[in-house]
């Protein structure tokens, strides 16, 4: 989480503020070891049901927008909301229930959450995967202290997780507050120690001023293209979550994954592609998956979009940017296009999209005042959404569908994340009136 909000308020703003934002930390981890010694008495509860009531308020708004512009064509939104509205209900301190649903939930999202990871480290076994299996047992044993209603008995069960919540990002924020005084001016905040894990990767530095520059030219937009895999596998079967996420099977048994670039017209294109197709039947796919050196494959980059969509076919979706750095982009394709190495899980499509997007993104909501910003980060629903998604891939790597998650989050996050509740239904009302007051054309 804290890694994630460093990276799009950008070193350049966070620097200069390190000490305050190490006081803050050691702050976050003093109110976490608060929260775990008030378990007994629960005077601290005012803190859960504060964020109980304000995940409700924004359910509230999410349902308002969806119900306002039709719920045929804003089903996420409605989908967004109830979600909102059930996780403030389960965090609040309702008596009556004894928090019964709370723990079901926390208990089960540590047990999946721990049984994911371990599994990933085991599959993929990347350089980190003995990390992976101690995160994964660590999780599992909360889950079963979550559960058992013993020492932590259920009613406690929200701030017991908010606690611990409290400790590891208060802990990450310390940490990386003191990591930042050391780093040098136009340095990439990705050079910090703590990005030292997969999927993160240091950049090249860059000037001052490339570091806070904006489109090269106006209306210049950055576009990322998704070839989901049940669009690029014909007669796909399988399960639905496994088929947007992971992989489909087509009837011939042929396992694809679909595939993700990015574009920056007119002129950068990040396509990343094995030289020769990887044998892709279920057999041989299982085996590509470890990310070792052994599955390391020549790559190509791909010339440009209209190509690849001549030779192949069009992407199923498309999301587009209007605020990045390209300079900040152009500086890590440079550094990453010296290397064509693929691997299927460890540098493939994805992961290198996702990196030329961070690249692109990093310090793109600095306004000159970080600390307010990194606030309005931290109280932003869809910023845990953004963060969520990103902790999926993280546990075995990304693929086309989790690109496309992250890329619509993101939207929400760095272009439209100042709208306050208010002003969203209003925007709502205003779109729904504009639709029914333009002209219709007869059939």
């Amino acid at each position: 989480m804290i890694r994630l909000a460093f990276l799009l308020l950008g070193a350049r703003g966070l620097r200069p503020q390190w000490r305050i934002l190490a006081l803050a930390g050691g702050a976050w981890c003093l109110l976490g070891l608060l929260m775990l010694f008030d378990l007994s008495d629960g005077r601290m509860s005012v803190l859960t049901d504060t964020l109980g009531i304000l995940l409700v308020i924004e359910g509230a708004v999410e349902l308002g927008a969806a119900l306002v512009l039709g719920l045929r064509s804003n089903w996420r939104g409605l989908l967004r909301g109830l979600g909102f509205l059930l996780a403030g209900f389960l965090v609040a301190d309702i008596p009556w229930d004894n928090n019964i649903g709370s723990t079901i939930l926390f208990g089960a999202a540590f047990l999946i959450d721990g049984l994911l990871r371990i599994s990933a480290a085991l599959v993929v076994h990347n350089r980190r995967w003995r990390q992976g299996l101690l995160a994964g047992g660590t999780e599992i044993v909360i889950s079963i202290l979550v559960l058992l209603d013993h020492p932590v008995p259920h009613r406690l069960t929200v701030p017991f997780c908010l606690a611990l919540l409290l400790l590891t990002s208060g802990y990450a924020l310390l940490a990386m507050a003191m990591q930042l005084r050391r780093l040098s001016p136009g340095a990439s905040v990705t050079s910090l120690p703590l990005y030292a894990a997969r999927n993160w990767h240091g950049r090249p530095e860059i000037s001052r001023a490339e570091a806070v520059a904006g489109p090269e030219f106006p209306g210049q937009t950055l576009l990322v293209h998704v070839w989901t895999a049940m669009g690029t596998a014909e007669g796909a079967y399988g399960q639905p979550v496994v088929r947007r996420y992971i992989a489909a099977v087509d009837g011939q048994g042929v396992v694809s994954t679909g595939h993700a670039a990015l574009e920056l017209p007119p002129d950068l294109y990040v396509s990343h592609y094995p030289a020769v197709e990887i044998d892709r039947d279920s057999e041989h796919f299982r085996q590509a998956l470890h990310s070792g050196v052994q599955n390391n494959v020549a790559g190509r980059f791909q010339p440009s979009y209209a190509e690849e969509s001549a030779e192949w076919r069009p992407c199923d979706r498309t999301v587009t940017f209007s605020r990045f750095n390209p300079a900040a982009l152009r500086a890590f394709w440079q550094a990453y296009s010296q290397d064509r190495t693929y691997n299927l899980t460890a540098r493939n499509c994805s992961t290198s999209v996702i990196q030329a997007l961070d690249a692109a993104m990093e310090g793109i909501m600095d306004d000159g005042r970080p600390l307010r910003a990194l606030i309005h980060l931290l109280f932003d629903p869809h910023f845990w959404l953004l963060r969520l998604v990103r902790g999926r891939a993280e546990l075995m790597t990304w693929t086309p569908g989790l690109v496309l998650d992250y890329a619509q989050l993101l939207i929400l996050v760095t272009e439209h994340g100042d709208r306050r509740w208010r002003r969203r239904l209003h925007e709502a009302w205003k779109a729904r009136h504009m639709a029914l007051s333009s002209p219709r054309i007869p059939a």
